[in-house]
Order: C-alpha cells, then sequence, then structure tokens
C-alpha cells in the first residue's frame, strides 16, 4: 500500500488483513468463539463470474447444511492480489475438523467428493489456517457497522518481542480510533501458520477516508504522545486491501 507520513509510517508496525468485519468472523465483535478459520482463495482469472456463482449456488447453501451459520467473504480492493478471496468462518471446537468433517456429513460421500472437483476447477490454490482473536488489543466497530473495507498487514513478530508488539498494539489502537478508522481488529496465527505472525484489520469507509488517515494519524499520535514500536519488534510486514461482499457471504 502506498506509504504514509513518517507519522504514519507507525501504523503498519502493528500488523494486520483480512478478513471480515461487520459483526462475526475474522475478528468476531462477540465474546465466542475466539477463533476463526481463514482460507485465503487464488481463483482462476478467468472464472471470476464462474467462482462467485459457485459461492451463492453450491458452497454456501452446502455449508449452511452442516450447520454453518456465519461467513464472510472478502475480495481485494486493488491493493494485493487481484483475484485473492477471503472466506473466515468461526471455530466453535477443533473437533470440527475431525474426519468426516460436518460438510462431509451433510453432503455425503458423492456429493463432498463433486463440491470438492468444482471448486477445484475454478481456483489455482488456498491456504487455510486458524487465527485466535486478541480483542484486548483492538477496538470494534460501533454496533450495527456494515463493514466496506479493511486495509490488512500481516506483521511477523521477532521471536522474544511479542510482548512489545502487544504493548504498542493496543496503545496504537487509542491512536487509530482518532482517525477515520471505524475499528481495528488485531489476531494472532494458530494452527496452518507463524505463531509469532499476527493480522491486523482497520476499517475505513472508502478510499477518500483512507486518503485522510495520514494527515489525521499524525495529530492523534503527537496528541497522545505515542511511543514508538522497540526496535527490532516487527521482521516482515505486507499490506493488502480487502472490500467486504456481503452478497457472498452468510449472514446471521
Amino acid at each position: 500500500m502506498h506509504p504514509y507520513s513518517a507519522g504514519a509510517m507507525r501504523f503498519h508496525a502493528v500488523g494486520t488483513m483480512l478478513a471480515v468485519l461487520c459483526s462475526a468472523p475474522l475478528f468476531s465483535q462477540s465474546p465466542a468463539p475466539t477463533q476463526s478459520q481463514v482460507t485465503i482463495v487464488k481463483v482462476k482469472p478467468d472464472m471470476s463470474r464462474e467462482w462467485r456463482a459457485y459461492l451463492t449456488n453450491d458452497a454456501n447453501p452446502a455449508v449452511k447444511k452442516a450447520g454453518v451459520k456465519q461467513r464472510q467473504v472478502w475480495t481485494t480492493a486493488t491493493f494485493g492480489e487481484a483475484t485473492d478471496y477471503v472466506i473466515v468462518t468461526p471455530v466453535q471446537s477443533l473437533t470440527e475438523f475431525d474426519d468426516p468433517t460436518p460438510l462431509a456429513r451433510a453432503l455425503g460421500p458423492d456429493g463432498w467428493t463433486a463440491l470438492r472437483a468444482k471448486r477445484q476447477r475454478l481456483i489455482n490454490g488456498s491456504n487455510t489456517f486458524l487465527i485466535t482473536a486478541r480483542p484486548e488489543l483492538g477496538a470494534t466497530a460501533a454496533a450495527g457497522y456494515q463493514a466496506k473495507l479493511g486495509v490488512s498487514s500481516r506483521s511477523i513478530v521477532t521471536p522474544g518481542h511479542v510482548a512489545d508488539f502487544a504493548k504498542f498494539a493496543k496503545d496504537q489502537t487509542a491512536v487509530l480510533m482518532k482517525t477515520t478508522a471505524k475499528g481495528v481488529y488485531i489476531s494472532q496465527i494458530g494452527l496452518g501458520g507463524n505463531p509469532n505472525e499476527f493480522i491486523t484489520l482497520v476499517l475505513f469507509d472508502s478510499f477518500a477516508d483512507i486518503a485522510k488517515f495520514a494527515e489525521a494519524y499524525a495529530k492523534a499520535a503527537a496528541e497522545a504522545k505515542l511511543q514508538p514500536m522497540v526496535n527490532g519488534t516487527v521482521m516482515n510486514n505486507e499490506w493488502r486491501v480487502y472490500r467486504y461482499v456481503p452478497e457472498l457471504s452468510i449472514i446471521p
């Protein structure tokens, strides 16, 4: 993402993704569950329309049949991999992943095989991992807020510096909420990824609000006397911008 002013550049150190933040999944606004399954799907460039039809007509009805009551779908908004879709589903218990899974039981062997085959024809690959919400570090959006855009940053924290990262993230969230940001969701990656990696999703209403962010952040950080993050805390940081897609999501 385009770099901001020197003051705002401290923002990227917080980390953060995708995922989803209307009312549940990625960084859940409700007390439970605290874990979510995140799947990043790389759709074939010429299969975008078919992929959206697959989610609407095949995947969503199937997971509803399996008992899933909410699921968020995000897609790249200009800045990031053009054909990426991020699917975030709350996890009640890891027993959901024992064989056969609820989805496989609901569809039966033939239905489950057919669904997977159709999905594989539309994508170039996918990556799935578990995240645990860290609500004490972030700030939820106002009740009833409809997510629109999310600036996501994935931060790999240097071993031994997780406490430093957490302290800065919490202090910075207070500053972020005095800008054009609508909510800040921070999660830590678990199974399927690097446990020293954090995902921070900052919600905005529009790119116009993102454009105003740098000036607002610099002012708020100066007023709060925000201290910089301890040197060496973050090893690597990667930014993306995602747009929430309500018509492809499962909304309670």
